[in-house]
């Protein structure tokens, strides 16, 4: 299957519906959800971190190398 297809789900024998492909939020610092609820994440594009809300932090996971 290529790397951008959607995903097609079968119903029943001669009924298929097709899903989009996934995606997840993105914002900056100050972009991000002002009521997020926990378990909330995200693609913050400013710092190149991959975020999570806790409920009371954003917690951040580094995608980076170094």
């Amino acid at each position: 299957m290529p790397k951008n297809s959607p995903l097609l789900v079968k119903i029943s024998k001669d009924l298929s519906v097709m899903m989009g492909l996934p995606t997840i939020a993105s914002w900056d610092i100050v972009g991000r959800p002002k009521k997020a609820k926990p378990g909330t994440f995200g693609f913050n594009f400013q710092t190149n971190n991959l975020e999570y809300w806790d409920g009371s932090n954003w917690l951040a996971a580094s995608l980076s190398e170094d």
